[in-house]
C-alpha cells in the first residue's frame, strides 16, 4: 500500500455521521406498524420480516431526499474536522441511490462536514484498494474491508453487536482507536468544536 493510499479514509453517512435509525423505524411503522424499535434490531436485515425491500429502498429514498431535515451526531464535525487537519483524504461513500446526490452533498455543506469527494453506490468495496480504512455500521462492509486488509470500525449498534470488528460508542472513541493505528497518541481528545 502506498504513502497516498494509507492516507485515504472512507466514511459512512447512515448511523455513522447521524443517526438514521429511529427516522427510518418512524418511517417503516407506516408501511407494518408491528416492526420493532431499533433496540430490537439484532441483526443487520431484521426489516425483511416486516416490508419489501421495495418498500426499504423506497422509504430510505424518501429520507435521504429530505436529508437537510436532520442533523448530524454533534461530534460529527470536530470528526471530519480531525481527520482533515491528520491529513486525510476523506470520501464520504452511502449505500444510496445516485439521484440523492444533491441532498446528500447539500447536508454535508450545510452542516460544515468536510470531506474530499462523495461516493454513492451499493458497494463500497470497489472504493477498498485506494483507502487505508473504513468507518461504517454494517457488518457486511465491515467484513468485506477485514478480509480486504484495510483498517475498520464503526459505531456499536444492535444489528452489529455480534459481529468481530472495533466498534465503539461515539465518533470520539473511534478517532482515537484511528489515530492509535496512525502513529498518533492514544490520549489524543475530540473537543466538540474541533481541535485537539
Amino acid at each position: 500500500m502506498n504513502d497516498q493510499a494509507q492516507k485515504r479514509i472512507i466514511v459512512d453517512i447512515d448511523n455513522t455521521l447521524w443517526n438514521l435509525a429511529p427516522v427510518l423505524w418512524e418511517h417503516l411503522k407506516l408501511h407494518n406498524p408491528k416492526i420493532p424499535p431499533p433496540p430490537e434490531w439484532s441483526y443487520w436485515d431484521f426489516w425483511q420480516e416486516y416490508v419489501t425491500t421495495k418498500d426499504l429502498y423506497q422509504v430510505l429514498r424518501n429520507i435521504h431526499m429530505k436529508q437537510d431535515k436532520y442533523a448530524p451526531y454533534p461530534e460529527s464535525k470536530a470528526f471530519l474536522e480531525a481527520l482533515k487537519k491528520r491529513g486525510f483524504y476523506i470520501t464520504i461513500a452511502s449505500h444510496r441511490e445516485k439521484n440523492t446526490i444533491e441532498p446528500t452533498v447539500k447536508w454535508l455543506q450545510q452542516n460544515g462536514l468536510l470531506f474530499d469527494e462523495v461516493y454513492l453506490s451499493h458497494d463500497k468495496s470497489v472504493l477498498f484498494a485506494e483507502n487505508w480504512g473504513i468507518i461504517d455500521d454494517s457488518p457486511i462492509t465491515l467484513d468485506k474491508a477485514a478480509r480486504a486488509g484495510i483498517i475498520r470500525a464503526g459505531l456499536l449498534n444492535p444489528w452489529n453487536a455480534n459481529s468481530a470488528h472495533p466498534l465503539f460508542d461515539n465518533l470520539c472513541e473511534v478517532l482515537r482507536y484511528i489515530h492509535s493505528l496512525n502513529g498518533q497518541p492514544k490520549t489524543w481528545r475530540l473537543q466538540r468544536g474541533g481541535g485537539q
